[in-house]
This record gives structure tokens, sequence and C-alpha cells, in this order.
């Protein structure tokens, strides 16, 4: 039985990673509109207008989002039956949350990115400006945080429920 903390964590969870999947549908929109050069209100008439960055950095906003979202999802459905205390449940489910949105946050922030948002300065890509460190900042944290939390994950799915049941048995 999944405690109710859990299962708060769990469909928040879900709700974010269907959210993280509707950027991408977002980002769908922002590659059309792109490469049309505007938005057709009705068969043969475009509302023309720009939109900054370039059509291989909307592939990324249209397809990237929809791997962080499965990622938070996934997790999300994972963790119940992992035997984790409710407070480490919590604080892995939230480092694999905004890791999900920095993420999101990292492939449209660097596609307006002179360098993609992938340096803070200037690298071989090009100059940083704002949308740069937008990008990288976020994304560099929770990456490194989210390395720890799937670890930590894995570590319990393949050692810690089998050795607390171990224990469990021999006790008893």
């Amino acid at each position: 039985m999944v405690s109710p903390a859990q299962d708060a964590l769990r469909r928040s969870m879900i709700g974010h990673g269907a959210w993280m999947i509707l950027s991408s549908l977002i980002g769908g929109l922002g590659l059309w509109c792109y490469i049309l050069g505007g938005f057709e209100i009705i068969p043969g008439y475009v509302l023309k207008f720009d939109l900054a960055g370039s059509e291989t950095g909307w592939v990324r906003c249209h397809t990237g989002p929809v791997a962080n979202g499965f990622m938070v999802i996934v997790t999300a459905l994972g963790i119940p039956h992992l035997d984790l205390p409710d407070s480490t449940a919590e604080w892995l489910g939230w480092i694999v949350m905004m890791d999900g949105w920095s993420n999101v946050g990292f492939y449209f922030f660097g596609n307006v990115s002179p360098n993609r948002g992938l340096a803070f300065g200037t690298s071989r890509l090009g100059p940083s400006n704002i949308f740069s460190v937008l990008a990288l900042g976020p994304a560099y944290l929770f990456g490194v945080l989210a390395m720890g939390a799937f670890g930590l994950l894995g570590y319990h799915a393949l050692f810690a429920s089998k050795s607390s049941k171990e224990a469990s048995r021999k006790a008893s």
C-alpha cells in the first residue's frame, strides 16, 4: 500500500510530466511557425512574424521535453515500489521533477542563446547572454542532483529493498 504522501507525490509528478509533454507540443507549434514564417489563420492566409532561434533549436524544443516528461512520469510510477521513507521519496521526486523542468527550460532558453546555452561565458560556440545562463544554470544544478538521485534510486531498487527484506526474514 502506498502512503498518502507518496500517492500525492506520484500524482504531482505525473501532472508535471504531462505539462512537460505539453511544452513539447508548444515547441512543435513554435517549430511550425518558425518554418512557415508565421501562423496560418485560414488556408492560404499566414499571419507573418519571425521567431527567434533556429530550426534545429525548435526541433529540440519539440522533441526534448517529451523525454523529460517520460522520465518524471516513469520515476513517479517506480518510486512507490522502492520502500523508501516518505521524506526520501519526496526529495528524490522533487529533484527529478526539477531536473525535468530545468531541461525543458534548457531547450527553450538555449534556442535563443548565441552559444545554445552550453556555456556560461564565451565559448567556441559563440558569446553568452542572459539566455545562456537561464538555459545552463538550472540544468547544470539539477543535472548533477539528478545523477545522485538516480544513483540512489537505482541502489534502493537493486540492493536496499532486497537487503531489508532479507534482514526482516532472518529476524522472524
